[in-house]
């Protein structure tokens, strides 16, 4: 019984975790509720119709409270999964391995500002080739359906996953911090603006004018027309950000009502 105890014991996280998770759950839970309720608040259609126009018409009948209700539910669980992987990366000290600094001197200090966009780019290639596995035949059902639940999608879908898929994209943007040094502050401005271009992206309206839309830049950008055209008919467009690797890949689709 003494070697059980003394294993049990060994599988314990040797730091403290309490607070770090609190302070996960806090900060993502926080930062995703006030996205997404501001977004849902000012911009919804079914809230301000004469905001941007609608990526995607959603039917008579939708029923937005039953389908906001279960993205609110599946949101917790991303909450509770994206909680634990970090409590999980703290607690086992496994953070020190990753390539995260403290002092801002310790490099360049251009390189603060340079390592977002750096991010942001790193990111959209995983989560590209993620999204576009988790669209196979083999994982679609079993792993990335409770997410395309949400055919006609609301600021509130953006995190709104099955436990498996996101664990996955938690690791994948864990993963940025075992490549490249990262300052935790420049981080944290990477994740608040992912997932703020998150909810943008599902929130069911464009806001960009015409002519920007229609310059290189909007079109190099992924959009909630893009996205929604993705959760209406789930294929093509599997891009987060930008639209650079659907376009090298050749699953850029335009979207049709």
């Amino acid at each position: 019984m003494r070697e059980i105890a003394d294993i049990l014991m060994s599988l314990l996280p040797q730091n403290d975790v309490v607070f770090p998770a609190a302070l996960a759950f806090g900060t993502y839970g926080v930062r995703f509720i006030a996205f997404a309720a501001l977004a849902f608040f000012t911009v919804d259609p079914s809230r301000n119709p004469d905001v941007g126009y609608n990526s995607m018409e959603r039917p008579a009948g939708f029923d937005l409270a039953l389908n906001i209700r279960r993205e609110l539910r599946q949101s917790l669980v991303t909450l509770c999964v994206l909680t634990t992987v970090f409590t999980a990366f703290f607690g086992y000290g496994w953070l020190a391995s990753s390539q995260l600094y403290h002092s801002i001197d310790d490099y360049p200090r251009w390189w603060f500002l340079a390592s977002i966009p750096v991010m942001i780019f790193l990111h959209d290639t995983f989560f590209y080739w993620l999204h576009r596995t988790l669209h196979t035949r083999l994982l679609f059902e079993r792993f990335h359906r409770p997410h395309h639940a949400s055919v006609f999608t609301t600021a509130f879908t953006a995190y709104s996953f099955g436990w498996q898929e996101a664990l996955a994209e938690a690791l994948i943007v864990l993963a940025i911090i075992f490549i490249m040094p990262i300052h935790p502050a420049a981080f944290v401005i990477f994740q608040t603006l992912s997932i703020a271009y998150n909810v943008y992206g599902h929130c069911g309206r464009e806001l960009l004018p015409q002519g920007l839309r229609n310059h290189w830049l909007g079109r190099a950008m992924n959009s909630p027309t893009l996205h929604s055209h993705h959760h209406r008919f789930s294929n093509g467009n599997y891009s987060f950000y930008f639209t650079f690797w659907d376009r090298v890949m050749g699953t850029l689709v335009q979207s049709r009502k």
